[in-house]
Parts: structure tokens; sequence; C-alpha cells
């Protein structure tokens, strides 16, 4: 086993569960693709290291699968800031406050249609009672003569008139009243809703931050997997055809295709800037051996 193959830690709280076990089969391909470069100096050795190197190829393969779902499923928050559209939360709150300020004027206007209401009440009352009372006094004749008025006098007449005139006018606040409280309601309504919108613009727009971050360390480790399958699969498959060409076991069994495909693979991880210096300088030690063999 390869005690010298170092791997960037994942240390990041929001990165998917996928990443540590792909973190860990990297790191087992890394060591299979060491182990059947350097099996290939001794034949004997070569099916047991490309049975383990094709196991670990199988599960880089499935890591790499699970890591681009799960990358997929993280565009998501993006997806629903660009349904919330460009608008500007702060704004979306001023809204809201102008509408929270006009349902508290018209809250305001009723209350004080609601007292109108019970004056006019009062008034009514009062005039009704008056009519009454008038009624019973000028019933007699005795009180006609001292206040000089006639039996059907227009005392009673205008007092009626004022009793009417109140019921009138508070029925009418009556609809006013449900109209402003009906208003208000809406405004409020309204105001609440903007206020949910902002708070839903915000959260969205950090969720897409933090899953932007969290994306670009889940694809990094994805590029960093896929880097090392596709070398241990390229090393694989060309072991695989050598194989085919000469059986196991034969006098003079050479790795042509091995040979070559192992410069590639130190070439490519030496500049992919991952810290593959030992796992490089081992494949090309690799490499060598078997060029001299043949």
């Amino acid at each position: 086993m390869m005690g010298t193959v170092t791997e960037p830690k994942v240390s990041h709280p929001a990165l998917p569960a996928e990443v540590a076990p792909a973190v860990a089969t990297r790191r087992r391909a890394l060591e299979a693709l060491v182990a059947l470069a350097e099996a290939l100096g001794t034949p004997d050795s070569v099916p047991a290291a490309l049975a383990q190197a094709e196991d670990a190829l199988g599960q880089a393969q499935v890591a790499l699968r699970e890591l681009e779902v799960a990358l997929e499923d993280m565009v998501a928050p993006a997806v629903a800031l660009g349904t919330l559209g460009d608008e500007d939360p702060e704004q979306l709150r001023q809204v809201a406050a102008v509408a929270e300020a006009a349902a508290a004027a018209l809250e305001r206007e009723e209350r004080r249609a609601r007292w109108c209401q019970l004056w006019l009440r009062a008034g009514h009352g009062l005039a009704v009672g008056l009519m009454v009372l008038c009624a019973a006094v000028l019933s007699l004749d005795s009180a006609r003569a001292a206040l000089g008025v006639a039996e059907d006098g227009h005392l009673l007449l205008a007092l009626a008139a004022v009793a009417l005139s109140c019921e009138v006018a508070r029925r009418g606040l009556g609809t006013s009243r449900h109209h402003l409280a009906t208003t208000a309601g809406h405004q409020r309504d309204m105001a609440r809703r903007l206020r949910d919108r902002a708070r839903r613009v915000v959260a969205a727009r950090a969720s897409a931050e933090a899953a932007a971050a969290t994306n670009e360390g889940t694809a990094a480790v994805l590029g960093r997997l896929e880097e090392v399958t596709l070398a241990l699969e390229t090393l694989v498959a060309a072991v695989t055809r050598d194989r085919e060409v000469t059986p196991w076991g034969t006098r003079g069994q050479g790795f042509p295709n091995a040979t070559r495909v192992l410069g590639d693979i130190a070439a490519t991880l030496g500049t992919s800037g991952e810290g593959h210096e030992e796992v490089v300088r081992r494949l090309e030690v690799a490499q060598g051996a078997l060029a001299g063999q043949g």
C-alpha cells in the first residue's frame, strides 16, 4: 500500500455526504494505479494487481456518478433565485412599510367612524325619547295652552327628522366602516406578502451563495476524481490489451501498451497541480523499468 500518497483535506461543512467517500475512493484508485504499474515489472504479480485495479476502478466510477448527481441537486438554490428575479428586498420592505402605514391610517378612520356611530346612536335615542316625552306632554290641553303650541305642532316633526337623520347617518357610517376595514385588511395582507417575498429573496440569495461555494468545492473533488479514474481506466485497458496479445507466464512477456500510456499518465498527473509528485515519480520509475525490459 502507498503510505506516501497525499490527498487534499476536505473540511468544508457544507459539502455533500458523497464527497468524503469520493475522496477515499480517489485515494484507493491512486494506490491501485501505482500498484499495477509497479507490478508490471514482475508479471506473476500482475493478475492480482489488475484485479485490485479493476475493483478500485469500479468503485471510482460509482463514486463519480453519485457525486455528479449530488452536484446536480445543488443547482436547485440557484434555480430558486432565478424564479425570484432581481428584486430588491429592501425596496420590497419599504413598499410593505408604506402599505402598513396606509392600513394604520385606514384603521384610525374606521375607529373615528365607530365613535361617530356611537354619538349618532345616542342622538337617535335622545331624539326618540324626546319625541315620546313631547307627545305625552302635548297630548294634555293644559300643557299645550301653557306652551302656546297646537296639538299638531312642528316640534314632533323636527324631533322625528333629527332621529331619522341620525339613523341614516349611522347606517351610512356602518357601510363606510366596512369598506375601511376591508381596505385596511387588504393593505395589511399586501404588506405581509411583500415582507414574506423580501425574506424569500434574501434566503434564496444566501442559499445560492452558499451553494456556489459548495458547488465549487464539490466540483473540485469531482474533477480530481475524474482525473485519477481516467488514468486508472487507461492503464487497466492497456494492460488488458497487452494480456490479450501475450498470454500470462509467456517468456519475454512485454507490456508495450502499458509502457506507452504510463508516460502519458505521469505527464498528466504531473501537470495537474494536485501534489502528485511521489505518484508521478513511482510511475516514471515503473515505466523506465518496463522500457528497459523491452
